[in-house]
């Protein structure tokens, strides 16, 4: 499987942000908030967005980066491609490694097990 985060797996259009958060469904974890809805291609997609809520500039930068890696390392667990967008929540920012990952799983879990709308 390849690891790397392709720029096909990056969501940039405003259209496809504005399809997302009126269609998309909603779970929301701790140290953030995912909007995922079925893509219909064949890759996952992925974005993600930090206010400055979060923190300054390092802060959100280093955030984004975190949740670009969870999701370059864990594509292979998601079981039909979709697009997910990770709102950062401000505890994000100074949140341990293994508990950001590990809440990450667990709601890559939780959506998997829920009926994924299309």
């Amino acid at each position: 499987m390849n690891e790397r985060l392709t720029p096909v797996e990056r969501i940039r259009r405003k259209s496809d942000f504005a399809v997302l958060y009126g269609r998309g469904s909603r779970f929301r974890g701790r140290f953030f908030t995912l909007v995922f809805l079925r893509n219909g291609l064949d890759h996952a997609r992925l974005a993600v967005v930090a206010s400055r809520k979060v923190g300054g500039a390092v802060v959100r930068n280093r955030v984004k980066r975190r949740f670009r890696e969870l999701f370059r390392r864990e594509k292979g667990l998601l079981r039909e491609p979709l697009d997910l967008i990770v709102i950062a929540r401000p505890e994000s920012g100074e949140a341990p490694w293994p508990e950001l990952r590990d809440a990450y799983l667990s709601a890559l879990a939780t959506i998997s097990r829920k009926r994924i709308s299309s």
